[in-house]
């Protein structure tokens, strides 16, 4: 099968997009699928890297670090029209979402979307629930899903998007799935060790992981607030936190000036292939953001058998089972309650690594890229018999 996916961000970003992206172009292209990918350059100059077509771009004004392809013309995307795919699909509401719609017009291949992010709170924060806002993104919405045959979500909670009710019947659910061999490669107790020493941190069995892209709709700022009072409960308590993004030089100065530095470690960014060393390190995953639709470090965790502590959201939904593979919280008295409990229980957290790695197997690549790849052919048949 020939299938196009596009994206307005790709390789030269990290987050849970572009994972998602880079894991189902892998994936389809080892099934022997022929996949072609379209998304932005990170300059503004067009170029191909074998299957993959970047074209040039600006900076994006309302985000950082993302781009804008504005272009309506290129050779680069003749040559994807005379490529004739058999399917289209698109996983951002973006410039290059517009593109993918029209060639999937000019070249009579179904088109299908899967929608990642409340889009909604990405551009406008706080304001995302007001009306206007809403409205726009109606707005939005009838610019991308009109014209798909299917609208791919990865939860319960992305299906209740306001700016989808309308096309519900074409709605799918199918939660992303991960490389569960890539985070459960053996680290033994003394690699944990030194790798805790690398950053100057005790192996005392009270080790809290956060793995975050460092922006503000992560809500970051919580877990750091709240840690005072979780110090006052477990005094060696500590927290790594990984990732890059532009919040995190704010965070630094708040940690200097509460004097939590000794205590907390802003790793940075890490290479996706070793990103499970890190995870190991923990003994606790935590999480304060309500951004998520999936939350693709909720699996990453469970995958590395960590007990979960994050703030309630809906997409934790038959993902988090409270008191079984971790604790939901909404207060920073259950937020401490929780994490104290899992440090001070060696057998609590036990039985929680046994639930998390158990539950975490229904979201295996595998499986997910089938009902990816059903719904291609499910579409193609229709588009065929339509003929």
């Amino acid at each position: 099968m020939k299938i196009l996916i596009a994206s307005d961000t790709y390789l030269y970003q990290t987050n849970g997009v572009v994972t998602v992206l880079t894991t189902l172009v892998n994936e389809l292209r080892q099934l022997g699928h022929e996949v072609k990918v379209l998304a932005p350059a990170d300059r503004r100059k067009s170029a191909q890297m074998n299957d993959d077509y970047f074209l040039r771009s600006l900076p994006a004004f309302y985000y950082p670090d993302e781009r804008l392809c504005l272009i309506r013309r290129d050779p680069l995307l003749e040559e994807i029209k005379g490529w004739k795919p058999d399917i289209v699909h698109f996983h951002t509401e973006g410039p290059v979402g517009r593109l993918a719609i029209k060639i999937a017009k000019e070249t009579s291949a179904p088109l299908v979307v899967t929608t990642h992010t409340d889009f909604a709170r990405y551009v406008f924060g706080g304001l995302s629930d007001s009306w206007p806002v809403q409205a726009l993104c109606k707005a939005i919405g009838k610019l991308f899903y009109p014209a798909t045959k299917a609208i791919i979500v990865p939860s319960e909670k992305s299906r209740a998007f306001p700016w989808l009710q309308q096309y519900s019947d074409r709605l799918r659910v199918i939660p992303n799935g991960i490389r569960l061999e890539r985070f459960q490669r053996l680290v033994t107790a003394s690699e944990r060790a030194a790798l805790l020493r690398q950053y100057g941190l005790a192996d005392r069995g009270c080790t809290l992981v956060l793995v975050s892209r460092i922006s503000r709709e992560k809500n970051i700022l919580e877990i750091l607030r709240y840690f005072p009072a979780l110090l006052r409960r477990v005094p060696e308590a500590q927290l790594v936190i990984v990732g890059e993004g532009p919040d995190r030089r704010r965070l630094e100065k708040y940690c200097v000036r509460k004097e939590l530095s000794g205590h907390i470690r802003f790793i940075g960014g890490v290479h996706p292939e070793e990103v499970y060393r890190y995870y190991a390190m923990g003994d606790v995953f935590v999480c304060a953001s309500t951004f998520e639709t999936q939350g693709m470090t909720y699996f990453e965790a469970m995958a590395r058998g960590l007990p979960m502590v994050c703030r309630k959201d809906l997409c934790l939904v038959n993902v988090l089972d409270n008191g079984k593979n971790g604790y939901v919280y909404e207060t920073e008295q259950e937020f401490t309650d929780a994490v104290s409990k899992i440090l001070m229980d060696k057998q609590l957290q036990e039985a929680m690594r046994t639930e998390a790695l158990e539950r975490v197997k229904k979201y295996s690549v595998a499986g997910w890229v089938e009902r990816n790849v059903a719904v291609y052919e499910e579409l193609c048949a229709k588009s065929f018999y339509a003929d």
